[in-house]
Parts: structure tokens; sequence; C-alpha cells
């Protein structure tokens, strides 16, 4: 069997450390794995017998291009995540859908282009894309920055984007940001990174990953995770779930990454056979 871990053109191929580790794990389990980029019209996708999507990481520039790709890769031969999971994941207006299925999440408005820019009163909170990885334009307003605030929101227009506000949650300078990785809707590990937004320039700093730790998950934040997953289209081969806890100490959900994230495995021995064992369990269906 052949599979093809899925990247892009604009990243240089070493800046997903995760490939090489899936590629090994892909041949200890008997699978031939490739690389290719999803960006590449010269891949011929059909030529696979599953495309796993990891370090795309480009598409929130081209969203609508990489939306017809997942469809179209996904006539041909099996996409993982699924082309119902990657539409619905590719904008963060999900997390509307997550509260109207019950699950606790962070507080969300969101400020389309053309509509009026309308910011909340409180003192500290985040601006960011609904499309976009990583914290990539988002940025932290308090204090002095907050009349810096709805330029902000007006540029992310001028780009095309909705612009998504949330309330700061102070905890994760603290207590850190919590992300539950799922095989197959299995959990597999977790972590807790600190925050990535600084607190001084309300930007992200050079790591997208911050202080990255080990973490055993408590019953309720692995209870808010089984939530999302419930809550997805269809139950994800691979997913992560971050996590923060609001101010009451609860756990809310801050992000559901179904599409291509980081799955932390350098942080949990064995990480990368069981996702490899549920990829070889669906390519023998």
């Amino acid at each position: 069997m052949r599979i093809v871990l899925v990247t892009a053109t604009e990243l240089p191929i070493p800046e997903d450390v995760e490939l090489p580790v899936l590629q090994a794990a892909a041949e200890r389990a008997g699978l031939t794995a490739d690389v290719a980029c999803w960006d590449d019209p010269a891949v011929t996708w059909g030529d696979f017998d599953l495309a796993l999507i990891r370090s795309t990481w480009n598409y929130p520039s081209h969203l609508e291009r990489f939306l017809a790709w997942a469809d179209a890769t996904a006539a041909v031969t099996r996409l993982v995540n699924g082309p119902g999971i990657v539409h619905w994941n590719s904008e963060k207006t999900y997390l509307g859908d997550l509260l109207a299925a019950g699950v606790p999440t962070v507080p969300t408005t969101y400020l389309a282009p053309g509509e009026p820019v309308a910011l909340p009163g409180y003192g500290d909170f985040v601006v960011k894309p609904t499309v976009g990885s990583g914290a990539r334009m988002a940025r932290r307003f308090r204090g002095g920055t907050l009349s810096a605030a709805p330029a902000h929101v007006e540029w992310l227009h001028a780009e095309g984007n909705t612009a998504m506000v949330q309330p700061f949650q102070h905890r994760v300078e603290t207590d850190g940001e919590r992300a539950l990785v799922y095989f197959g809707g299995e959990f597999s590990h977790s972590i807790v990174k600190g925050a990535v937004l600084s607190a001084v320039t309300g930007v992200r700093g050079e790591h997208a990953h911050p202080d990255v730790q080990s973490y055993e998950p408590t019953a309720a934040e692995h209870a808010v995770a089984q939530a999302v997953l419930a809550a997805a289209p269809e139950t994800p081969v691979y997913g992560r779930i971050d996590l923060v806890l609001d101010d009451a100490g609860s756990p809310i959900v801050m992000e559901a990454e179904l599409i291509e994230p980081h799955l932390f495995l350098g942080s949990a021995p064995g990480a990368d056979d069981r996702l490899l064992g549920v990829i070889k369990d669906l390519l023998g269906r």
C-alpha cells in the first residue's frame, strides 16, 4: 500500500519535523509513504491509496483552492481527514456549532467585512481571522493598545477576512493551554504549552508552541474533547483539541485542530505507530 503525506510548496519540508517521523512509522507498518504538496499541480493523487493531510499550512491564504483540492482528491483516493471535516474545520465559525451543540467554548463574536467594528467593553481581548493557523494575524489588545484594535479589525477586513473577537483567557498564562490528541476517535496523548500571545507585544512570539510538556488530562478535559469529536461532521481519523481553563477553572475549547495540526509526536513515545496503525486499518477496510 502506498500513502502520501501532504504538505505545501510554500514551506520547506524540513520545517515539518513530523514528516520523517511518520514516514518511518509507515515503513514499520509495512506501508510506503511519499511526501507531496497539495498545491503542486504535477501530483497525480489517484496514484496513492490514501492521502494524509499534514502540513498544508499555507491553506488560509488559498482557502477556496484548498477546499476544491480536498474535494477533487477525495474523489480519486481516500483523503484523511475527509473533505466534510476539512470544509467544516477550515473556518473558525465551527466554534458556534460547538457552542450550539452544548460544548463549552471560548466566547466568540464574529465581525464580517462591511459590518460595523463593534468591540467589547472589557479590556483584554484577542482579535484574529476566522481562517488562519498558528496565531498568524492574531493580536491581543489590552491597556494602552486598545485604541489600535479597530484598525486591526479593519486590516483583517481589507484582507478579505472575517474577524473574530474573544476575551483573553487569563489562566493560560499560569495553567497553560492543553492539547489532547486523538487517533481513530481514541485518546492518544496530550501536552500542555505556554501562552502563545505575548502580554507585552500582543503578538505571537518566536515559537508557535512554547514550553511544551507532557500532560495527563482531567476527566473533565477528556469529556469536553470527546464532545468536540462527537459534534464534528464525522469522527476524525486524527484530531487535536486545544483547551484552556476559564476563570472558574473549567475546561473550554480554544480550537479544534482537525486539518493540519502539529501532533506533538515527539512528546509521546509510540504515538506515530498508533496513528499509522489506524491508517493501516483504514486501508484494510
